[in-house]
């Protein structure tokens, strides 16, 4: 009987961690369309860059503190991962907006 219960609890976690994998992912198309939007509701280039580092970046994997690597490293990061990430050049513009912020 604990054995059922316990298969079930891992069960539902699993369905639930794919759940907020699936759901939590960000799904800007490659169109640029979300900068377009965030400058017709006036969001800052760091308020996006913020929404793109704890979205886009974060769907594949968990966000790495800003200052793990020295701000001269973020440009070639951003650079290397945007082509994955599919980010625009507003977009990775604003992101290094968003990693200069916290710097």
């Amino acid at each position: 009987m604990k054995l059922k219960t316990l298969s079930t609890k891992i069960c539902a976690l699993a369905v639930s961690v794919g759940a907020f994998f699936f759901v939590g992912c960000e799904t800007t198309g490659t169109t640029g369309s979300s900068s377009k939007k965030s400058a017709a509701t006036g969001s800052s280039p760091v308020a996006e860059g913020r929404r793109l580092f704890f979205g886009r970046c974060t769907s594949c994997h968990a966000p790495e503190p800003v200052h793990t690597y020295p701000l001269s490293e973020w440009r070639p990061i951003i650079a290397d991962m945007s082509d994955d990430a599919k980010l625009t050049s507003s977009q990775r513009s604003a992101l290094m907006a968003y990693v200069k912020s916290v710097y």
